[in-house]
């Protein structure tokens, strides 16, 4: 099991071609010109398709409000310069395909292994890995956590990658508050994700 940091952001598949880039939400929704900071995801190799997530960090940790603010931008001017005052960064997870063979009926162990190659060819503070641990997940959920971010995203290291359906080898861990009584205590909710 490998267990990764979960943030408040917004996922998002960017492909490399050979004459570009392109970025998108759900319902394939066009996030490449709101984003022109992350022209650098052209380093990596033609033919790659890697899975990800927007976010804005504030005080150190994501921040969805900032990131709406940034992401409902619509002037090209705005767009811009909009990286001075709220920088975006692309949290990578996954890679699906890479250098035009697909990944997807891999396990996640290799497809983690050439998303830490993205990384170094990359080399950018505008992209990052997710950050995450193999075994010690418990001990990762409990300093993320602690630490102010979401969750964890928990992945089976053998399981393929299932386009547009929910996995079971994937679970989205988050605390949740629950109010008994007069107090709150908090509580795992532990939910089969799409990711």
């Amino acid at each position: 099991m490998c267990v990764l940091l979960l943030s408040n952001a917004l996922r998002s598949l960017a492909a490399v071609e050979v004459d570009g880039w392109r970025l998108w939400g759900r319902e394939r929704s066009p996030y490449t010109a709101r984003y022109p900071e992350l022209d650098v995801l052209r380093r990596l190799p033609a033919g790659t398709l890697v899975d990800g997530e927007l976010i804005v960090l504030r005080n150190g940790l994501p921040d969805l409000k900032w990131l709406m603010r940034r992401h409902h931008l619509a002037d090209p001017w705005q767009v811009r310069w909009a990286w001075r005052w709220c920088p975006v960064r692309y949290v990578l997870f996954d890679v699906l395909y890479w250098a035009g063979s697909c990944l997807l009926s891999q396990p996640f162990a290799q497809r983690r292994a050439m998303l830490a190659e993205a990384g170094a060819r990359l080399q950018a503070p505008e992209v990052l890995i997710s950050s995450g641990v193999v075994g010690a997940g418990k001990a990762f959920y409990e300093q993320v956590v602690g630490q102010g971010h979401e969750g964890v995203m928990a992945k089976h290291l053998f399981a393929p990658y299932r386009a547009g359906r929910r996995s079971p080898a994937w679970k989205k861990i988050k605390p949740r508050r629950r109010l008994r009584g007069d107090s709150t205590r908090n509580c795992l909710d532990v939910r089969g994700d799409r990711r």
